[in-house]
């Protein structure tokens, strides 16, 4: 497959099919915290860069994994896909689609989006400052517009919004308030406090146990329905739904394998942890004193 990926196991949508719909960090954004690390090329321009057709055919192949929900994510901003909104409009299953929020200013983008079921648009600054810091975004983006975008589009879509707020310490940890004060005023049915607990881009750190409760406290006096988001994913990839070990380990090119679930991906193929590990393009790092696999 050369643009769906998975069924993955998501902290947020269950059973997962993801969905790549750009090629490797193509993004508006090169954000701090991002697990696949700094952008390549940014930029806010939407092109079809593949045969839409093609993406259809490898989502219906892939729908005998019978996923909780077919999500665009992958490795880059999928809303930069000018093909987005046709390829939502002719799944027949439940779609998701994670967003960085930068392009729900654009009239195109909304409606596109408009064809999903559920959406999860990411915020993790109202200030320009924080906003440049963290999301390091494309010069051309300025944080008033994005949160336009960002009101605009909830106000509208008719399907589940789970708002994304990545926390980083040194960053937007003391910005939560004001956060909370501008989430407040948005319309969703979720909101979802993460803080890095893989390998990000950059070395930053996430924040404790104890900001957690001080940040849920004050999404509480706002009222606000919201769920830390702190935990691990299971380990229930589900490894026969690939035909090969070569297949499956391309998942890592977009979704880091803890060692556990590199060790039942290995028993699963019967090979051993460390044939695994002398692939070539199998790598490691450690993070909060776990062993994250990634493929290149």
């Amino acid at each position: 497959m050369k643009y769906v990926y998975g069924p993955v196991p998501s902290r947020r949508l269950g059973k997962s099919l993801g969905v790549n719909l750009t090629p490797f960090k193509t993004c508006s954004y090169s954000c701090i915290y991002c697990q696949l690390g700094r952008t390549t090329f940014k930029t806010v321009e939407r092109k079809s860069f593949f045969k839409k057709e093609e993406i259809l055919e490898e989502i219906s192949k892939s729908l005998k994994s019978n996923p909780d929900y077919v999500t665009f994510a992958g490795e880059g901003e999928p809303t930069l896909n000018s093909d987005l909104g046709w390829i939502l409009e002719r799944i027949n299953h439940d779609t998701a689609v994670i967003t960085n929020s930068s392009l729900l200013w654009r009239k195109d983008v909304r409606e596109d989006l408009m064809q999903a079921d559920a959406c999860l648009p990411s915020i993790d600054a109202v200030t320009e400052k924080t906003f440049k810091r963290i999301n390091r975004s494309h010069p051309s983006l300025e944080i008033e517009k994005v949160l336009d975008g960002l009101k605009e589009f909830c106000d509208e879509f008719d399907g589940t919004i789970m708002l994304e707020i990545m926390i980083v310490k040194g960053y937007n940890d003391e910005e939560v308030e004001k956060i909370a004060e501008v989430v407040g005023e948005i319309k969703k049915d979720k909101v979802h406090i993460l803080t890095p607990i893989r390998p990000p881009a950059s070395k930053i750190e996430g924040v404790d146990a104890r900001k957690m409760i001080e940040i849920l406290s004050i999404f509480d006096a706002y009222k606000i329905p919201v769920e830390i988001v702190d935990f691990l994913e299971s380990n229930d990839f589900d490894f026969s739904s690939f035909s090969s070990l070569k297949d499956a380990i391309k998942i890592m090119r977009r979704h880091p394998m803890r060692e556990e679930q590199v060790k039942k991906l290995a028993e699963h193929f019967e090979v051993s942890l460390k044939e695994i590990e002398e692939i070539n393009g199998i790598f490691y790092k450690k993070f909060k004193g776990k062993k994250y696999y990634y493929y290149l």
